[in-house]
């Protein structure tokens, strides 16, 4: 750390679709910094939820920003341009900022104590692409870092970085030591990630399931994450020879259904 004093955090991540994960975030957040995260500063990328979310634990301030259209075009939503303007026009009193995915917490005491000065999540499988499941970063960088760069590339180039890809490279270009945090895989490799040797985890996609993305509606199973959903309250990240086999019947209803659908509605169904 630059100084001798204890860091302290604020938290700064998107709302889409319900509000479990947001919630429970926040929840444990609260419940498990040892009063090291001070404050939540939140996009309302729903924008119909702000009164509810004022409401979370820790939440200091709530954002409604206007579409980026042009990335949504790209990629169905704006999430990289709501962290940059998060991070421009929100209210930052404390020394490190912490951005996080609405569907990733910490799951232990032990997560805050494990925060370098620079600390960020690689994307699973990348040795340098970056994450904001998890990133931690001086306050007084914030300017330095800038979650859309290269992303309006998707639109033509295979392979163009999504949001926040080129975080660790320009945040090792401001000649900070930058940790870059490996993962570990959660409920049997079948779903999730472990980030901070097993103190944080990363759901992934969880707002797939209700929010506006209507080309990622099928990209999983409600059925299915209803039951991740109750294992994460119990706080369990394994899977069960039941759970596997509750899984599968999932998966096959899922599959027939969506058939069916096509059938009798055509192209314009959208999978379940």
């Amino acid at each position: 750390m630059p100084t001798t004093e204890a860091p302290t955090y604020t938290v700064v991540s998107c709302h889409y679709g319900d509000l479990f994960w947001i919630g429970h975030m926040l929840a444990q957040v609260e419940a498990l910094s040892g009063g090291a995260v001070k404050a939540a500063v939140l996009v309302d990328q729903s924008r119909n939820s702000a009164d509810t979310l004022r409401r979370l634990p820790l939440v200091s301030e709530v954002l409604t920003f206007e579409p980026d259209r042009a990335q949504i075009a790209v990629e169905g939503h704006d999430h990289p341009a709501a962290l940059d303007r998060a991070l421009r026009e929100g209210a930052f009193a404390t020394s490190h900022i912490i951005v996080m995915d609405s569907d990733a917490f910490p799951v232990t005491r032990e997560w805050i104590s494990k925060l370098d000065d620079i600390s960020l999540a690689l994307v699973p499988g990348s040795r340098s692409q970056t994450h904001p499941c998890l990133m931690v970063f001086p306050t007084e960088l914030r300017g330095e870092v800038n979650f859309s760069e290269d992303y309006l590339e998707r639109a033509t180039r295979k392979g163009a970085p999504d949001t926040g890809r080129r975080v660790g490279k320009q945040l090792q270009a401001t000649g900070r030591p930058v940790t870059l945090l490996e993962h570990t895989p959660a409920f049997n490799g079948y779903r999730g990630s472990f980030y901070l040797d097993g103190t944080y985890y990363h759901h992934g996609h969880g707002s797939f399931m209700t929010g506006d993305h209507d080309q990622y509606k099928g990209f999983v199973s409600q059925a299915s994450e209803k039951l991740y959903r109750k294992r994460v309250l119990q706080h369990r990240f394994t899977l069960t020879p039941v759970d596997f086999v509750g899984l599968f019947v999932r998966y096959i209803w899922r599959r027939a259904t969506n058939r069916i659908r096509l059938v009798f509605r055509g192209p314009a169904a959208k999978p379940q």
